[in-house]
């Protein structure tokens, strides 16, 4: 009988489930991960993962993915949709269902949601959202998003913690490649003149935040997740522009031209099947001047898991771009720095 403890997984064929499930086999946990297509089992393909094929919107599959677990790390969540009702019912309806489970079916485990920092909303004046401050989510992806907390924090007799993390980069992540493509090609977007500023997290640094509260107890506590270090999109960028070997150009990105740019993509998405990756909406959430958050309870209580700053974490990024193919060669502007 295998003596190690069983964490069940949403979200793991995807980028930041597929860093987490890497993280819980690596510190000794058995993996189960919900999967809706066994058949492309995505970045958990050649991992050692129980699969369970099913969705969190199918009640049917939850209760043998979750059953004698000792934690349920919930990664699974939609970032695009053509509608708040069907962000609603992926990322608050399925965590509902998801939390139902496990009251049902491992009524001790330690419920972990991987939240978002869009569900507190954008930092007011320059100062940094603690966990505790009042939340003003500006989308319709940020609402879903706290309503799905809301669902988690409904359950009173569950033991959970909640993560919100800000935008997380890394090895996988395809919403940003394009930027590292972009270098590669001799071209740095400078966006909204380089004023807005943000913080990240390098993905391994989010898994590391997940073992971090599953040595921690399931405290009924929320954390941001997010390197400390702020960094504006003028940085961002200049960052980048030093991955390549011949230096590309740094090119102003007006906001107009942001906002001009989620308009029209919004409504050409209208007539095609997928919904939009970016939008009017996904402009404005990207222009606000701050999206900044408190950390320092977070590296405290979890174990210090926010250690790669961006420079450090994009020469990674870039360096897996390029081994995996993500960049082609002949796109890279000079010989690759060894």
């Amino acid at each position: 009988m295998d003596a190690r403890p069983l964490a069940a997984l949403t979200g793991g064929t995807g980028f930041v489930g597929s860093h987490v499930a890497e993280a819980l086999l690596s510190a000794g946990w058995r993996v189960r991960g919900l999967v809706r297509h066994p058949e492309n089992a995505g970045w958990l393909k050649g991992l050692p993962v129980e699969v369970v094929k099913g969705d969190v919107r199918d009640d049917g599959s939850l209760d043998p993915l979750v059953n004698g677990a000792e934690a349920v790390v919930h990664a699974a969540g939609k970032t695009s949709a053509r509608s708040e009702k069907e962000y609603l019912e992926s990322n608050a309806g399925g965590t509902a269902r998801l939390v139902a489970a496990t009251l049902r079916r491992a009524p001790g485990a330690h419920f972990v949601l991987v939240s978002s920092q869009a569900a507190a909303g954008p930092s007011r004046d320059g100062v940094p959202l603690r966990a505790s401050d009042p939340v003003r989510p500006i989308s319709a992806y940020g609402r879903s998003k706290l309503e799905g907390e809301r669902e988690v924090r409904r359950a009173a007799r569950l033991s959970y913690t909640v993560l919100r993390p800000c935008s997380v980069y890394g090895p996988r992540e395809t919403a940003i490649r394009g930027l590292f493509v972009a270098a590669s090609k001799g071209v740095v977007p400078v966006l909204a003149g380089g004023k807005p500023k943000v913080q990240l997290v390098y993905a391994s640094d989010l898994a590391a935040a997940v073992l971090g509260v599953l040595r921690r107890g399931g405290w009924k506590e929320t954390f941001f997740v997010a390197h400390p270090e702020i960094l504006d999109f003028r940085r961002i960028a200049e960052t980048l522009a030093t991955l390549p070997a011949k230096r590309p150009l740094l090119v102003p990105v007006p906001a107009a031209a942001l906002r001009v740019a989620g308009f029209v993509a919004g409504a050409v998405s209208r007539f095609g099947s997928a919904p939009p990756v970016f939008n009017a909406e996904k402009a404005e959430e990207m222009l606000q001047p701050e999206w900044l958050c408190d950390v320092s309870d977070a590296q405290a209580g979890l174990g210090q898991p926010f250690r790669t700053d961006f420079a450090t974490g994009a020469r990674k990024t870039w360096d897996w771009y390029v081994a995996e193919g993500w960049i082609r060669s002949d796109n890279i502007a000079g010989e690759k720095r060894s």
